[in-house]
């Protein structure tokens, strides 16, 4: 014969405690997605994910077709190229010399414009020599000059380790 169930109705309805805590915190997370989707539909971002998302097929298309020519190789090969390069410079001495940049080209726009007064105004014969023996603007130029060596040395080395061929290869671009 079967056994009996017993069923308990007040018991049915309670949840044990860990079910609970539970529950709570998934509801918690579910008010999140829904403030948080809330926003981007009223910020318009959702509808433009979701007509970028429609348009995925043709977009994907162009960017093919983009990439399937020699200039969209030799770009994406460029930009492999800058991102190894960049992966091996300190950020901090790469942020320096972005800073020194803006101020260096801010310095020579407002001097350009008379904004700024350079005390480097066309010098006579005399006023050559007195620039020579100038210690300032030595210390100035001498970054500018030991990179532009550095740059020229690695020019020369890193043409003379591609071989003939590569200048050929690169003119027919």
């Amino acid at each position: 014969m079967a056994e009996q169930i017993h069923y308990r109705p007040g018991e049915a309805k309670r949840f044990r405690p860990e079910t609970l805590e539970e529950m709570e915190r998934f509801e918690g997370r579910i008010a999140e997605i829904n403030g948080l989707l809330d926003q981007l539909y009223e910020s318009g971002l959702m509808r433009w994910i979701k007509e970028f998302v429609g348009a995925m097929p043709e977009i994907s298309t162009i960017a093919l077709d983009s990439l399937n020519t020699p200039q969209g190789q030799a770009g994406m090969r460029n930009l492999l190229v800058l991102a190894q390069q960049l992966g091996k410079l300190d950020p901090d001495q790469l942020e320096r010399l972005f800073k020194a940049m803006h101020v260096g080209v801010d310095r020579a726009e407002e001097t350009a414009t008379g904004a700024h007064d350079s005390a480097y105004n066309p010098p006579g014969v005399t006023g050559v020599f007195k620039l020579l023996r100038d210690e300032e603007l030595w210390r100035t130029l001498a970054p500018v000059i030991e990179g532009a060596k550095a740059f020229s040395a690695e020019s020369r080395r890193s043409s003379t380790d591609a071989g003939p061929n590569s200048a050929a290869d690169t003119s027919s671009d």
